[in-house]
Order: C-alpha cells, then sequence, then structure tokens
C-alpha cells in the first residue's frame, strides 16, 4: 500500500475543507494511506482565530446565514441545520463566534469520521520554518518529514501579533476580548481608529453594544443608549471617506429586477468571457457590467459610468458621509428605492462567480490588473458591506455623538488610536512559513499580488511548479480571487488539491 505524508499548515476553514476533501478522496481509494499532520496553533481547529467562539456576540457574520456550509453534497449538516433548535432566521447575520462552533463541530465529525486508510496528528504549534531537502519537506519546530505540504494560514499576521502595542497604540483590534479591554480602552477616553470598513465596524460594536450599550430599534433606525463605559469619542479616518453601502434585509426589500433578468445577463456576461480573441477587463468585461447597471436601473447608455466616474473622484465630507450611510440604509431596509451605487454592487454581486473563474489562474496585463485592482476596491465597499443594521448602529452612534466623521483626514488628537484594518489580501503581508518560501524561490508573486499556483493549488515560479508545495487561501488574493468566503461553492480548490495528491500518490512506487 502506498504510504503519503502530508502537512496542511493552518486549519481555519480552508484547512478544514482541505481536510475533509482529503478524507473524502481516501474513502474513495482504499489502496492509498495517507499520514496527515495538521498544524493549527490556537484552540478552535476548524474555526481558526477569526472565527474564535470566545469573541463578543456582537460581532456578526458578514455573510447570511442560510449560505453557511462547511460541508459538499449534502455529506453533512449546514449552518442552518446544525442550529436547528436555536430558530435561526436564514438571512440572519449570526454572531462569528456561533460560526466557530459549528465549525470547529464540523472539524470534529471529519476527524471522527475519517476512513481507516488515513491517520491524523494535530500539532497545536505554529509552522515556523518550511524546507526541502531532496524530495522531502522537513516543518520546524519538530522536525516532521512530509512528502506533501499544503499552506492554508489565511489572514497570515492579520491580527498584527508580530506587532509592538503601546499604552496608547493597539496595532489591531483582534482578538478584540484581549485587545479592546476596559483597561487598554478606559471609559471616557478618546479613540482614533485607522480605517472605515468592516473592522472599524467591528471596533465600533465592541466598545459599545459590547460594553453594555443598548441600540433600541426605533421609527429611522435604531436609538442608543450609553451604558457610561464607552469611549468619549470614536473617530475614524480613511484616505477617501466613501462608506461601504448596507447589505439588504431581503424580508423588507424589493429587487427592482426579477431572476429571470439576471439569467439574461448572466448568459451574457458568459458570451462575453468566452470569446476567443484577446480579452481584458478593462475594455471587454467592466464595460458589459456597466451596461448590466444601465438596464437594471433603466436608464440610458453611460449612467452608470458617469456616475462612478464622479464617485471614485470624491473625497466624502462629514456630511456626504452621513447622506450616503442614510440613503444605502433605508434602501437595504426597503425605504427607499435602489439607486444607482446599489444597481452596481447588485451587477457586481451577480457576477462575482463568473468573475472569480475568469480571473483565477490568469496573467492579466498590467494595466488591466491595476485597472481591475482599483475598481475591485470600490465594488468591494458597494457589493460586500456589513448588515444594514450595523450601519443603522453607526448612523445612531454618530447621532449620539459618539462617532465621529469629521476627521478622516487623520488629524484628530486622541488618547489611544487603533489600526482598524487587515492587512491587504495576497503576498503583501506573508509570515511565516511563506515568507522563508517565497524568499528560497519556491513561491512567486503574480500581477494582482497573490501567491501563485495552478487549478490544482500546487505552488507556482517562473520555472513551473514547486513539487509538493500547494497553497490555498487568503495569501493566493489575486491569483485567486474572492478567498475571504466560508462558501464552499465559489472555489473548488480543497477538491481539487486533494484528487492531484491522490493521483501522486498512485504515480509513487510502493514501500517496499
Amino acid at each position: 500500500m502506498n504510504e503519503t505524508k502530508v502537512a496542511i499548515v493552518g486549519c481555519g476553514p480552508k484547512g478544514l475543507y482541505a481536510l475533509d476533501s482529503l478524507c473524502e478522496v481516501a474513502r474513495r481509494q482504499s489502496d492509498q494511506y495517507f499520514i496527515v499532520h495538521l498544524f493549527e496553533p490556537s484552540n478552535y481547529p476548524g474555526a481558526g482565530p477569526v472565527y474564535d467562539p470566545r469573541q463578543p456576540e456582537v460581532l456578526r457574520m458578514n455573510f447570511p446565514a442560510r449560505l453557511i456550509n462547511a460541508w459538499t453534497n449534502g455529506r453533512g449538516p449546514s449552518f442552518m441545520d446544525w442550529a436547528a433548535l436555536s430558530s435561526v432566521e436564514p438571512n440572519a447575520y449570526v454572531p462569528r463566534a456561533r460560526v466557530g462552533e459549528y465549525l470547529m463541530w464540523s472539524f470534529a465529525r471529519v476527524v471522527l469520521q475519517a476512513p481507516s486508510n488515513i491517520t491524523i496528528t494535530r500539532h497545536a504549534a505554529p509552522v515556523t520554518q518550511v524546507r526541502q531537502v531532496s524530495e522531502d519537506w522537513i516543518l520546524s519546530p519538530g522536525y516532521i518529514v512530509v512528502d506533501q505540504v499544503l499552506i492554508t494560514t489565511g489572514h497570515q499576521d492579520g491580527f498584527r501579533q508580530s506587532h509592538q502595542n503601546t499604552d496608547c497604540s493597539i496595532s489591531s483590534p483582534f482578538p478584540i476580548q484581549q485587545r479592546l479591554t476596559p483597561g487598554a480602552i478606559p471609559a471616557g477616553a478618546t479613540v482614533r481608529c485607522k480605517g472605515f470598513a468592516l473592522t472599524f465596524i467591528d471596533t465600533m460594536l465592541a466598545l459599545t453594544e459590547g460594553r453594555e450599550g443598548v441600540f433600541t430599534p426605533s421609527g429611522t433606525g435604531y436609538r442608543y443608549t450609553p451604558s457610561g463605559e464607552e469611549p468619549l469619542r470614536i473617530a475614524p479616518f480613511a484616505r477617501s471617506g466613501r462608506p461601504m453601502r448596507a447589505k439588504v434585509e431581503h424580508a423588507l426589500f424589493n429587487y427592482p429586477k426579477d431572476d429571470a433578468f439576471w439569467l439574461e445577463q448572466s448568459a451574457e456576461l458568459s458570451q462575453v468571457l468566452s470569446q476567443s480573441h484577446p480579452l481584458t477587463f478593462t475594455h471587454h468585461i467592466w464595460p458589459t457590467l456597466l451596461s448590466f447597471a444601465d438596464q437594471a436601473f433603466d436608464s440610458p447608455a453611460g449612467t452608470t459610468a458617469d456616475f462612478l466616474a464622479r464617485r471614485l473622484k470624491t473625497a466624502f465630507t462629514p456630511e456626504q458621509i452621513r447622506r450616503d450611510l442614510r440613503i444605502g440604509y433605508e434602501i437595504a431596509m426597503g425605504g427607499s428605492a435602489p439607486d444607482l451605487a446599489w444597481v452596481l454592487g447588485e451587477v457586481w454581486r451577480r457576477c462575482y462567480a463568473q468573475l472569480v473563474d475568469w480571473i483565477s489562474h490568469r496573467a492579466l496585463e498590467a494595466d488591466d490588473a491595476n485597472y481591475f485592482r482599483y475598481i475591485a476596491w470600490e465594488m468591494e465597499r458597494l457589493a460586500f458591506g456589513p448588515p444594514a443594521q450595523n450601519i443603522g448602529k453607526m448612523l445612531s452612534l454618530e447621532q449620539a455623538g459618539i462617532v465621529v466623521f469629521e476627521y478622516m483626514a487623520g488629524e484628530v488628537e486622541a488618547d489611544i488610536s487603533i489600526n482598524a484594518t487587515i492587512p491587504p489580501a495576497g503576498a503583501a503581508a506573508l509570515a511565516a512559513p511563506l515568507d522563508g518560501l517565497l524568499r528560497d524561490g519556491y513561491l512567486s508573486v503574480g500581477i494582482l499580488g497573490g501567491v501563485m499556483v495552478d487549478e490544482n493549488a500546487r505552488a507556482l515560479t517562473p520555472s513551473g511548479a514547486t513539487r509538493g508545495l500547494s497553497v490555498i487561501g487568503r495569501a493566493t488574493e489575486g491569483c485567486v480571487l474572492g478567498n475571504d468566503t466560508l462558501s464552499r461553492r465559489l472555489h473548488s480548490l480543497p477538491e481539487k488539491w486533494a484528487a492531484f495528491i491522490a493521483r501522486s500518490a498512485r504515480q509513487t512506487k510502493p514501500q517496499e
């Protein structure tokens, strides 16, 4: 029987999916034997630090409960099935801690039901170095020798554990239960926050609702009742000042176009993407999406392009921020008709899976890559914003004078500064062991900034694939689009990787 030794470095959701996929392959191929070394330093395998089940329940998903499923082909319960006794609403944005419990449960089930021809050993330690010796890979600490290494370390140093915090500077709000304590940020302090996106919203809620402040629904959104434990002022700053748009509340929202319209647009985009002549995002795909937005808004051709051009040139004033947040919130709650910003976000959401398929593993020309990055950055704000309730809460905190929009240039004086951003996706923030592998020439970085991998997740260099080394997840963002998702439907890399490992094992001479 062939024996293949595999290391999976990192076991958040992507590592869980890879392990599950390898178990499925082993279940179908009883003549292969797999020894798996699983490295996850957190106490929450399957969840990892991002879905830490200890985090405050005010930190919620940006992904509706009905779409959370750790399994393929109905082999295990979705989050909704798992949480059936809790009466979770399908479109609810549930606490991340609750999803972490589900992912941990799913990991335990994978291990418990692993076939007899796979052995799983968990190492509760980070991997600091991966080096190649002959045809083997050696992982340190522990000197573990394997044939295949898969790295799924997610946000890398997303929590900036390697950065030094001081009495007046916090390098990351995460983990919130450790870094945003009353001791670190006393009641009545003034707080300056770098960033105005999802991580800022987490920080804002942790310092208010997470300290026993109460949001009460009102006719126009929420009313905030302070607990007295929150900061005096929370001042975000960001270069553009353009806020994220709220996700709609499905029960209250009436979509302006039905599914038949979007199916037509999807078919048209498929035709564009299948053209044989050289295709670019700038000159072919993006104009097609802008045309979809014009049609969805029943507006003349070019209307959406003109709107976006003006928006991209605008650094929002405090009054523009308030207005845009309020408009987005009212649209999301069904109180106002959709505007062009909403329509653009909807087009991006509806076409995203096709964009993922087209851009992933593709080498764009430099100008085209830069333009895609420029557009995608703004579309993230319009398409993948927070739940409407969080925008409503931000507006109520601004009305209460706790959150202020007057210092977007960052000039405000404050007792404490928080870096409420996460490092950029892709290779820009690589940490061990990927940084060493890049330095030693086992990896390369693509035009969009991500670690390059092929369709089976094998690491690529200019001279070809690196034997025995694979990468899945956020470090590959750019080479693979859209890694920040729990969905197992958007990407099939875990399954393709596992199938490749099995094929490689069959080609290996059986041990004597």
